[in-house]
């Protein structure tokens, strides 16, 4: 598969996926209580420019996940979003680099924050990248990549 190819293919598949969730709630919505969860990812809100249609594909699930969220406020359906910081596993070389936040406590604080009514679901070391947008966006995304262009996620 060519390099377009796939970034066609990773750019469709949340909003196939969000909009077959989609058709398949809203007949069905008042009639019991239901939960969707998303699962988009910090690069949602601070691209990763070495990933940056992964990135883009999340920041798309993710103003997905708030207008389904609105458009579900009626119903017994609710819609919450879980956004994931880098996880110290398998699928990125497991390192025990001190920037990637250990699976465990991921879980336990995930778990925690399902088990409420919170709509975004973050565990608290990613605060400040989740409320990074605002005046100086541009730069803290030029910092937070150059950062990590000079001490790379171990692959």
């Amino acid at each position: 598969m060519t390099f377009q190819r796939q970034c066609r293919a990773a750019e469709n598949r949340p909003r196939i996926m969000a909009a077959a969730t989609n058709q398949g709630l809203t007949p069905h919505a008042d009639e019991q209580q239901a939960v969707v969860i998303y699962s988009t990812s910090v690069l949602a809100y601070v691209p990763l420019a070495t990933a940056a249609v992964y990135s883009a594909s999340k920041a798309a699930l993710h103003s997905y996940a708030l207008s389904q969220h609105f458009m579900l406020r009626d119903t017994n359906v609710r819609v919450q979003e879980i956004a994931p910081p880098w996880v110290d596993t398998d699928l990125v070389k497991k390192s025990c680099d001190p920037r990637a936040i250990p699976l465990d406590l991921f879980i336990t604080e995930t778990m925690k924050g399902l088990a409420t009514e919170a709509e975004e679901v973050i565990v608290e070391t990613i605060r400040p990248l989740r409320d990074n947008p605002g005046n100086g966006e541009h730069k803290f995304v030029n910092d937070f990549n150059a950062s990590l262009m000079a001490n790379p996620i171990p692959a």
